[in-house]
């Protein structure tokens, strides 16, 4: 199966599914992330997308494309969606995941609705939880427990991200288990990634 995940900065894709992702390695399963914009608005671009480089090269993923669009400017439209098909074009997934449409994020929110769009003959998308994610329906989930400190140690690649500080007095790796706690319980497993499907024709890795 040839998976693509999109995030809409540096990290998105890490903190939704990053666990999904890690347990693709050493199995038939390729993986590409698309990340549409270099993160600018949270940090220095070169360091940033230098981090996305790290990450994308612990889940071994096969490519990693990156967006030209600017930090927090994301507009759902022509220009968007006709860049997300253009790389699910050259990649043809299988699977598409992306963060839920559902977001207090305005670059998430487009980010999401576009990808949409580009997938609509993808066969496979699910929606996958973000920090800023509101309202979500987690319908299915991915058991992490084997790759939970993994998905920690791959956060842990966005360095500039991790030492921020964040809200509700939890730093970013404090949330990522709190919320792999919460769904496992949820999903009655120990730690899991929910995920929303669109459209869901195969099992891939999701209960």
């Amino acid at each position: 199966m040839r998976v693509l995940a999109v995030g809409a900065h540096p990290d998105d894709i890490e903190y939704g599914c990053g666990g999904t992702l890690l347990l693709t390695r050493g199995t038939a399963h390729e993986v590409f992330l698309l990340v549409l914009t270099d993160g600018a608005a949270g940090g220095d671009a070169a360091v940033r997308r230098q981090e996305q480089e790290t990450a994308a090269a612990m889940v071994e993923a096969k490519d990693l494309f990156w967006g030209p669009f600017r930090d927090t400017y994301l507009a759902h439209g022509r220009e968007l969606i006709g860049f997300i098909e253009s790389v699910v074009q050259k990649c043809s997934p299988d699977l598409v995941m992306v963060n839920h449409p559902n977001d207090s994020h305005q670059d998430h929110q487009a980010a999401a609705l576009s990808a949409t769009s580009a997938a609509r003959y993808v066969p496979n998308v699910l929606y996958y939880h973000d920090y800023t994610t509101i309202e979500f329906q987690s319908r299915n989930f991915v058991d992490i427990e084997s790759v939970l400190d993994d998905k920690c140690r791959l956060l842990s690649c966005h360095r500039s991200q991790v030492s921020r500080e964040q809200p509700f007095r939890m730093d970013l790796l404090e949330s990522v288990r709190a919320l792999a706690n919460y769904y496992g319980y949820l999903g009655a497993l120990r730690y899991a990634e929910p995920f929303d499907p669109l459209r869901l024709s195969c099992s891939f890795l999701v209960s």
